[in-house]
């Protein structure tokens, strides 16, 4: 089930007195509408879990509703508070295109010999309808037993009639190796897994768009 914010016509303010007042400037973008300016409650966003940051949310401006995905976040790099948000309206029975997390479970009897586990992947990227996007992909490390062993995107057990995989197969994800000081990653929760929420693929002109909101 998708998540409801309340959202409503920008006023005619500028954006860090909208901030000031509590109130998040945010765009709806997408195919065959015209970019659609809003605001909604930085309370209400804050309630949002960030597992659902990648799924579909609907957004309800009164009698109207929008299913979106969130397209990206900016942040007040200090106090990284939510500056802005580009919404993506999605067409009904059209695929997206969106990055899975993955979730690292299990041993790596490798790792558990003194063997580093390296991540050269967090995520993968998938092309989907957007009811079947999965909050993770479980990738279990056990198969790790020795130095050198690895797994690689071809290694995923997707369903290719729910996902298509865009990331190269040959690409490696993770790997057991000796250890090194400079290039060690030690295995992460889901959550740290995640990708940052600033690297999902920007709006065309959506920097452009925040500057002139905040002139």
């Amino acid at each position: 089930m998708a998540i409801e914010l309340q959202v409503r016509p920008r006023e005619n303010k500028k954006a860090r007195a909208l901030r000031r007042e509590g109130q998040i400037p945010a765009t709806i973008y997408g195919p065959e509408i015209e970019p659609i300016n809003l605001q909604l409650g930085a309370k209400d966003f804050s309630q949002v879990p960030f597992a659902d940051y990648t799924h579909l949310i609907d957004l309800k401006d009164g009698g109207e509703g929008h299913e979106v995905l969130i397209k990206e976040i900016q942040r007040n790099y200090v106090s990284r508070d939510v500056q802005s948000i580009q919404f993506y309206k999605i067409k009904r029975g059209h695929k997206v295109t969106t990055r899975i997390a993955f979730k690292f479970i299990g041993v790596s009897p490798a790792v558990k010999l003194g063997a580093a586990f390296v991540i050269g992947h967090k995520e993968a990227h998938v092309k989907c309808l957007p009811k079947n996007i999965p909050y993770s992909i479980e990738i279990d490390i056990s198969v790790l037993k020795e130095d050198g062993d690895h797994i690689t995107f071809s290694d995923l057990k997707l369903d290719p009639e729910l996902l298509e995989l865009l990331d190269p197969v040959k690409e490696i994800i993770c790997k057991a190796q000796t250890k090194r000081t400079d290039h060690t990653i030690e295995a992460t929760p889901a959550e740290e897994a995640v990708a940052a929420e600033g690297e999902a693929t920007p709006a065309a002109g959506a920097d452009a768009a925040a500057k002139k909101a905040d002139a």
